[in-house]
């Protein structure tokens, strides 16, 4: 507990250092809305997918589309690792060129660590990337690709409303956030975003449910001097279909 408290108070503090430094901040509001797919096929290996489709000035003017899958295997019952590949296109309009598309190729790798304490379930996530962006020059995009690394550190928290732990029929409320940190050849700055959440849920049965939540970024681009902040409200539907064999019951 201690070293969540201190993690968290680390990210505030480098998120309102980066805040006090400029004032030159491009601030937007977006819409975001995610659907993920899990397939259980063993009780240590599953499949996840999912895909979003984002939107800038609230639904006006689209921002983003990604897909991604990757598979999990459960190291034991409070940790998992997850390797998988991503693509996302990325509107340019922090950069001028609102009808540029930017190609990002995403290879992935993290690890979960959970601990249930109570009605409390918490998360810890790191996550590692190797990205791929498409170069670009004046908003035009050229041939070949621009490489960097990012790391991503997550704190995340639900309590369960009324059950003692988050299943079939349950509200439950969380909060999390992640920084991000870049590096590689072409990277400038190394401090990337920071992402702070909080929310509501509903499990529907064992394999659905659904998120609503308001989250706020503040962060900038890997080159140049553009710091952003964005409002994000999120609309989430994941849904886990299992597919292990089901142990016959012996006819008497």
């Amino acid at each position: 507990m201690l070293r969540t408290i201190l993690v968290s108070l680390f990210i505030l503090c480098v998120s309102g250092t980066y805040a006090q430094q400029s004032k030159n901040i491009y601030c937007d509001n977006l819409v975001w809305t995610q659907y993920q797919l899990r397939g259980q096929f063993t009780d240590k290996w599953s499949l996840h997918t999912d895909v979003g489709y984002r939107t800038h000035d609230y639904l006006k003017e689209k921002a983003q589309y990604l897909f991604r899958i990757g598979v999990i295997y459960q190291l034991s019952t409070k940790v998992n690792i997850q390797a998988g590949y991503a693509y996302f296109s990325t509107n340019q309009f922090l950069n001028g060129y609102s009808e540029v598309m930017r190609p990002e190729q995403r290879l992935y790798q993290r690890i979960t660590v959970m601990q249930q304490v109570g009605r409390f379930e918490f998360r810890h996530r790191y996550r590692l990337e190797e990205r791929l962006n498409q170069n670009i020059s004046k908003g035009v995009l050229q041939e070949g690709y621009t490489g960097s690394f990012r790391f991503g550190y997550q704190i995340y928290v639900s309590c369960a409303f009324n059950n003692v732990k988050i299943k079939e029929k349950t509200i439950y409320g969380f909060a999390s956030d992640e920084l991000f940190v870049s590096f590689g050849k072409h990277v400038v700055n190394t401090f990337d975003q920071n992402r702070a959440a909080i929310g509501l849920g509903y499990q529907f049965t064992k394999g659905l449910g659904a998120t609503l939540f308001y989250q706020y970024i503040y962060g900038q681009q890997p080159t140049g001097t553009q710091l952003y902040t964005y409002n994000v409200y999120c609309v989430g539907i994941s849904q886990t279909l299992d597919f292990r064999k089901k142990e016959e019951t012996p006819s008497k």
